[in-house]
């Protein structure tokens, strides 16, 4: 029965594990969507892909570091 449970735990860590890298990547794309939209807005015509991909992953960077940190 132990190793029962304990092959049941392992798959629900894998299921779970595979669906918050999905939300990641998922939060990821819409962070780079609102800053690309909110560049075009500002009238930032100069904003490479590159540019947006590092302000998007530290934005999300931030935003998992600060949701670590909270009570």
């Amino acid at each position: 029965m132990g190793a029962i449970k304990g092959l049941t735990n392992l798959a629900a860590t894998i299921i779970a594990s595979l669906v918050l890298i999905f939300l990641g990547i998922v939060y990821f794309m819409i962070t780079m969507w609102v800053i690309k939209i909110g560049a075009s807005w500002a009238g930032l015509s100069g904003v490479t892909g590159n540019m947006i991909l590092i302000t998007a992953g530290i934005v999300s960077a931030a935003t998992i570091v600060a949701s670590a940190i909270q009570r």
